[in-house]
């Protein structure tokens, strides 16, 4: 796949109220490797704590919710379609410097949301972009932030 190509952006409404209940939905997640994309996205100032990951098999970039169940801890949402793990790379380009930080999930749902176009409407929202370039490009996407 060409990394001028867009990833395709999910409809909001691919939600699962579980980690199982995603997986059994499509079979081919159970055995597939997944890359982590960062434990510690953050939604908002105090909010939700997710963990992103992109399954080999499938191509899918998803979020769990972290914590109790009640409070909506163990839901899945799926992000992206993305076909192959360098066209990951090339979208999610920065990452690690924007895991963790306050508010951090808007960055990674901008960079996934409608490929270029979608990352100019964040920067003016002031989202800020990963950073570019070949050696930025080399660096492995496995890692915790």
């Amino acid at each position: 796949m060409s990394t001028d190509t867009p990833i395709a952006a999910i409809a909001r409404t691919a939600s699962y109220p579980s980690l199982s209940s995603f997986y059994l939905a499509d079979r081919r997640r159970i055995p597939s490797r997944e890359v982590d994309v960062g434990l510690l996205w953050r939604e908002g100032e105090a909010g939700a704590v997710h963990r992103a990951a992109w399954i080999r098999d499938t191509g899918e970039l998803y979020l769990v919710r972290l914590g109790d169940p009640q409070d909506g801890g163990g839901t899945v949402e799926l992000l992206a379609t993305v076909a192959d793990e360098q066209r990951l790379q090339h979208e999610l380009d920065g990452w690690r410097a924007e895991c963790g930080r306050r508010d951090s999930l808007k960055w990674l749902r901008a960079r996934v949301g409608d490929g270029p176009q979608q990352r100019m409407a964040a920067a003016r929202r002031g989202v800020r972009p990963g950073p570019r370039g070949r050696r930025a490009h080399r660096r492995a996407l496995t890692g915790v932030c």
